[in-house]
């Protein structure tokens, strides 16, 4: 399937999906915004992660929190097509990043383990010696700057 063939309810559960998720994520970004920023943050991440933005890490995933409460709210076609992408965009994630360190039961921290990709921590990161690292990711990634 491709999205020649989606039909109007199609597009209609991606602008319910919005609609139904712009509280709880401070606004109401499009599917396709959401889908172009897993994008963008996975390619970031496979370059080298900027550890300029390292307490920005987290927040940034906030785009594949929305897809995965997203999808429910689609129709079967809108999900076949959006899940195909967000499955190769999730493989080259998993590949470019590393498990983090337990560290939940520290910080009292939610375990998260229907949203594996908060579990996980750059492998390669462009890295300022000034800026500390998550103590949960360790090993240390590998710097390239």
């Amino acid at each position: 399937m491709d999205a020649s063939q989606l039909a109007a309810e199609d597009y209609a559960s991606a602008d319910r999906a919005q609609q139904l998720l712009a509280d709880r994520f401070n606004g109401a970004p499009s599917l396709y915004r959401q889908m172009k920023s897993w994008e963008d943050f996975v390619v970031e991440v496979e370059k080298g992660y900027d550890t300029t933005w390292v307490w920005e890490y987290h927040s940034e995933l906030g785009c594949r929190d929305w897809l995965h409460e997203a999808l429910p709210i689609l129709t079967s076609a809108m999900q076949m097509l959006c899940k195909r992408r967000i499955d190769e965009l999730d493989a080259r994630y998993r590949a470019a990043t590393g498990p983090a360190k337990e560290l939940n039961a520290l910080v009292g921290r939610r375990p998260t383990r229907d949203r594996w990709w908060r579990d996980r921590y750059p492998l390669l990161i462009d890295h300022d010696e000034d800026i500390p690292l998550p103590p949960s990711w360790s090993p240390a990634p590998t710097r390239i700057a």
